[in-house]
């Protein structure tokens, strides 16, 4: 059983990871062609320590906006600096997921990328070697059993 759930379990989540990719790009796309200009005002930031835990890794900054009659109290996402409570910050809301925001900066500095297919095309090179390899295996170790036991 293990010997089929371990690579259905890797091809799933090889799977899983281009589909990601995939979305990633549609969502730079549309907030750079389709994305609404919202005001954020900032309720609350947080530092994030960084691997070692002395370094800031940048922030976790709430706000509150309204889009089309709606209230929304979400994460401004790429939030490098901190901002104190009542801030303005101006941000692009993604029209197909309206609560999630991004700084504007961060926005016009993205790209949508094909690069970010490459670790999931790795694994799946990966995975079809292996696959090869054991199906081939599998076939010599056949073939040596029929050779043995032919009288």
């Amino acid at each position: 059983m293990t010997g089929a759930l371990l690579p259905a379990l890797f091809a799933l989540i090889i799977t899983v990871s281009f589909i990601s990719a995939t979305n990633d790009n549609a969502r730079i796309d549309r907030l750079k062609d389709h994305g609404v200009a919202v005001a954020v005002t900032v309720t609350s930031c947080v530092g994030n320590i960084g691997g070692s835990g002395s370094n800031a890794a940048g922030y976790t900054c709430h706000g509150s906006y309204r889009l089309n009659g709606i209230h929304y109290r979400e994460i401004i996402g790429s939030k490098t600096a901190s901002s104190s409570a009542g801030t303005k910050v101006r941000a692009v809301a993604d029209p197909s997921r309206p609560s999630t925001i991004e700084v504007v900066s961060a926005v016009h500095a993205s790209s949508s990328s094909a690069s970010v297919y490459l670790v999931p095309s790795l694994l799946a090179l990966c995975f079809v070697v292996l696959t090869f390899l054991f199906l081939r295996r599998r076939r010599v170790s056949r073939s040596r059993a029929t050779v043995a036991c032919s009288p």
